[in-house]
């Protein structure tokens, strides 16, 4: 009996093909949980997607099944979560990240997929700055620094390569790495 039925699901997708057209899916409640088109078998023209409470989790354009155009995604609590841009599937142009409280949480440029070279912040939930450092083939190059959430200093020194070189504060400490 087993074989039979998959027999008889296989013949079902075969005859079925790919699937082309709008659609879209429901969630047991009875709200949207997305809808979008598919061309030639992949997602391809705008999609959205949501959470059972029916608030939108994310915006999105496909072109032949990979992310073409604006992206934005929410927080269940209808916050933008992230608003970017995408390329032929990769990050393109500026990424922004946020808190669920509408806080930055950090906002990088990125070419083809690849973090561009720069100065990086990153935010703490409550608006405090967490780091600030800069990026070199992504990896972090020259000054940094890193405090606590309360504003405190927590870290501050310079990276050479992506590692901690010369005379670093960290933690109330000096500590002395190879000097850069």
């Amino acid at each position: 009996m087993k074989r039979v039925l998959l027999f008889t699901l296989a013949l079902i997708a075969v005859a079925c093909g790919p699937q082309d057209g709008p659609f879209e899916e429901y969630y047991d409640n009875g709200q949207l949980e997305e809808k979008g088109a598919y061309k030639d078998g992949e997602l391809d023209g705008p999609y959205e997607q949501y959470y059972d409470n029916g608030q939108l989790i994310e915006k999105a354009i496909f072109k032949d099944g990979e992310l073409e155009g604006p992206y934005e995604s929410y927080h269940d609590n209808g916050q933008l979560a992230t608003k970017t841009t995408y390329t032929a599937g990769e990050y393109e142009g500026v990424r922004e990240v946020y808190f669920a409280n509408g806080q930055v949480r950090h906002i990088q440029v990125y070419r083809a997929g690849v973090r561009e070279d720069g100065r990086v912040d990153t935010y703490w939930e409550n608006g405090q700055l967490e780091s600030t450092g800069l990026f070199k083939d992504a990896k972090r190059e020259g000054p940094y620094e890193s405090y606590h959430e309360n504003g405190q200093l927590n870290e501050k020194g310079t990276h050479k390569d992506g590692e901690p070189c010369g005379e670093w504060f960290e933690n109330g400490e000096t500590v002395t790495y190879d000097p850069c």
